[in-house]
């Protein structure tokens, strides 16, 4: 239970160490070599896979958890994060809807999947109001926070909607992600562009800077990851 222990801590981003990482993921090929029948294992490789960034693994491993337990919401949910990393969000929706299906009493990690999926798909909508809902469950839910701001602002810049006239929405859930936690690159990187469509040029570029401070090997990453 140790090694499953540290490999949950690590996909649930309670560690980001590149030392315990690696050794993350030779505990979950171990435990999968000892018993290839465990869905939670696959999931949690799954989940390592996409910190790696090593999405058709992360996909594979997914898949394989699926296709031991076709019961399991929960392997379906992972799946569909899995898929949306990937940038495969039809594919995600119809996965975490599944999820919803086989657990109708779903905990908001749902709701935030499947807001994202919505956010890939252009349907901002869907996904300011899956967002919000996920949110009203756990009002601290900081990607989703994040995330809204992103789907309020990619909303703004389609104008799909007379509600999303201005960038106000998108500045407000900004600055309350922010206000959960400074520590965060891509909630840096939404306000940073909403500054930047604002031409508050000055406060873009810190926001900016402060993101490549916390993570200077991936804030380009999540960049295109909030944009693609």
């Amino acid at each position: 239970m140790a090694g499953l222990d540290l490999l949950a801590g690590v996909v649930f981003r309670w560690s980001a160490d590149p030392q315990t990482l690696e050794r993350a993921v030779a505990l979950a090929q171990q435990a999968v070599a000892l018993d290839d029948s465990l869905p939670f294992a696959h999931s949690l490789l799954t989940g390592v896979y996409e910190l790696k960034q090593q999405y058709d693994q992360a996909i594979a491993e997914g898949e394989r958890a699926i296709a031991l337990d076709p019961n399991n919401a929960d392997s379906y949910d992972v799946l569909a994060e899995a898929l949306n990393f990937a940038g495969r969000p039809e594919e995600a929706l119809r996965a975490v809807e599944q999820a919803m299906r086989l657990n109708p009493h779903y905990p908001p990690s749902y709701l935030f999947d499947l807001g994202w999926a919505y956010n890939l798909t252009g349907r901002y909508a869907e996904a300011i109001a899956t967002l919000k809902e996920a949110i009203s469950r756990i009002p601290n839910f900081i990607p989703a926070h994040s995330l809204l701001a992103n789907s309020y602002l990619l909303q703004w810049l389609s104008q799909q909607s007379p509600a999303a006239q201005t960038l106000e929405p998108a500045l407000a859930a900004a600055q309350r992600a922010l206000a959960l936690s400074d520590s965060y690159p891509w909630c840096h990187i939404n306000l940073g562009y909403i500054y930047l469509y604002q031409q508050q040029y000055e406060q873009a570029l810190a926001e900016m800077e402060r993101a490549v401070a916390l993570a200077p090997t991936e804030a380009g990453a999540m960049q295109r990851w909030l944009w693609c």
